[in-house]
């Protein structure tokens, strides 16, 4: 055999390890896959953590089996005859692909749902006490600067966010399932920045990332109107636990 042959069967015996590698790789991460897509349960509280991690293993896992089937087309074709691929490990492959697949279709049916079911909430869920109260308040004062707060979060650490917060005489708050809002009359919001940390350090502190929130300036009458509350429902949906977004 040439130094030429020895070298062309080493790069197909390499391309062979590292097939089966891949096909290793595949196989020892689906248990975790598997585990995430099925306690994803949003009905459960939804974890953004857990989808995030799901969406990156899929994305890896895809990304391998493209590879998978790339050796498998090189090592037929250019090295053929000189080795061969395990039939089991190819079978192997296409069963784990399926597997994946199924997996993911699962999680996102579940996120669909949930994404469904948040929207309706959204469409329902206008606290109509807050809106016919900014109505009053700035029909009397059409250049009121004012602050819409809106959080989600746990019952009891809604309390406790709703027990931080003193009312003045013009304000007001309304409740829904899952949802504290606040209108604050009269208060002239500093920078978006400043505000959103202020925010977070007076209201958020030792609630261990349980509540999330939304506040929209306001300043002027012509702003008060039902989209701008569905808007505010809108962005909250992608705000992270724990924190606080200015509109």
């Amino acid at each position: 055999m040439s130094l030429q042959d020895i070298n062309i069967k080493r790069q197909a015996e390499g391309l062979q390890r590292t097939f089966k590698g891949v096909v290793h790789f595949l196989e020892e991460k689906y248990g975790e896959f598997q585990q995430l897509c099925r306690v994803f349960n949003p009905k459960r509280g939804y974890s953004p953590t857990t989808a995030r991690d799901i969406k990156e293993l899929y994305k890896t896992a895809t990304a391998k089996f493209a590879e998978a089937r790339a050796l498998q087309q090189i090592i037929r074709g250019k090295y053929r005859g000189i080795v061969s691929l395990d039939p089991q490990a190819q079978r192997q492959v296409e069963e784990l692909s399926l597997m994946y697949r199924k997996d993911y279709r699962f999680f996102e049916q579940n996120q669909s749902t949930w994404q469904r079911e948040q929207q309706v909430r959204q469409e329902q869920a206008v606290p109509h006490r807050i809106l016919s109260h900014l109505y009053t308040v700035y029909q009397a004062s059409p250049s009121l600067s004012s602050l819409i707060l809106c959080f989600q979060g746990d019952p009891s650490s809604l309390k406790t966010l709703k027990e931080r917060i003193q009312l003045g005489e013009q304000d007001c708050l309304d409740t829904t399932e899952g949802e504290l809002w606040f209108f604050l009359a009269g208060v002239k919001s500093p920078d978006a920045s400043i505000l959103r940390n202020k925010l977070i350090e007076t209201l958020l502190h030792d609630l261990n990332g349980r509540v999330k929130g939304v506040a929209r300036k306001v300043t002027k009458g012509d702003e008060v109107q039902e989209e701008v509350l569905r808007a505010m429902l809108r962005s909250l949906a992608a705000v992270p636990e724990g924190d606080i977004k200015i509109l």
